[in-house]
């Protein structure tokens, strides 16, 4: 197998230059004075709408790898994970209406809280 063509290496070095070079602004940029609170860093001081808000949960929830790994196992081992679907659809009403309410009433993050 024949390694990277020059190119690739320096469209690699262009992405994780960049990458640094956002996290390094993001990092040093003047920041307000006031205190930054738990709330507002990971709840978004808890006024962010329905759409928002489930779309940034799917977006945390998918990674690259389960997307590929998954592909991968259906196509090698067929679709028997799928059953997984049921307990999922069975337990996301029970979630959604209890649990979660409750999280919010208790003004917590986490099960860890």
């Amino acid at each position: 197998m024949a390694g990277l063509h020059p190119f690739e290496y320096v469209i690699f070095a262009i992405l994780v230059g960049g990458n640094i070079v956002v996290g390094l602004y993001f990092s040093f940029r003047k920041r307000s004075r006031d205190e930054r609170h738990t709330d507002e860093v990971f709840l978004g001081r808890r006024s962010l709408a329905v759409f928002p808000l489930a779309v940034s949960v799917l977006a945390s929830m998918m990674s690259a790898l389960g997307i590929v790994g998954f592909t991968a196992h259906y196509y090698a081992y067929g679709v028997h994970m799928m059953w997984s679907i049921i307990p999922i659809l069975l337990t996301t009403p029970i979630i959604t209406e209890i649990i979660v309410p409750v999280f919010y009433r208790l003004k917590i993050t986490s099960v860890f809280e």
